[in-house]
């Protein structure tokens, strides 16, 4: 009994245009590619004043160090293996500088920003003794 009442569904809904042929569902093209990431980490590595020394600037300079030594070993011969250890150790400074002092977040409750040194000396020792 359930049969017909789904197949006189199914001609009710081909009348009325809504049970068409199934499409091939493609998937979505993934816009949060490798490029588009390295992308991102790119800009936001030079994001902030121009003169600044942060550890994603300083990664960024070492990877780029990195690369272009693949290109200038090709001319210049004896230069290739030095070239690259600086710029590993450049990539390794980078990163070190980033666990010395990590990137501060700014703690939120409810989307809004919470002020947490606003509180006085007396109630955080307050609130630490219990």
């Amino acid at each position: 009994m359930s049969s017909k009442y789904q197949r006189e569904i199914e001609d009710i809904l081909k009348k009325a245009g809504g049970l068409d042929e199934p499409t091939p569902i493609r998937p979505p093209k993934n816009k949060q590619g490798i490029r588009r990431l390295g992308w991102l980490y790119v800009r936001q590595s030079l994001s902030g004043e121009f003169w600044s020394i942060s550890p994603g600037r300083v990664m960024l300079f070492g990877l780029v160090l990195l690369l272009s030594t693949l290109v200038i070993r090709q001319f210049v011969g004896g230069i290739g293996a030095p070239l690259a250890l600086v710029a590993l150790l450049v990539m390794i400074a980078g990163y070190g500088m980033m666990l010395v002092k990590p990137p501060t977040l700014e703690k939120r409750w409810r989307q809004q920003p919470l002020d947490v040194s606003a509180d006085s000396w007396w109630n955080r020792l307050r609130r630490k003794l219990k």
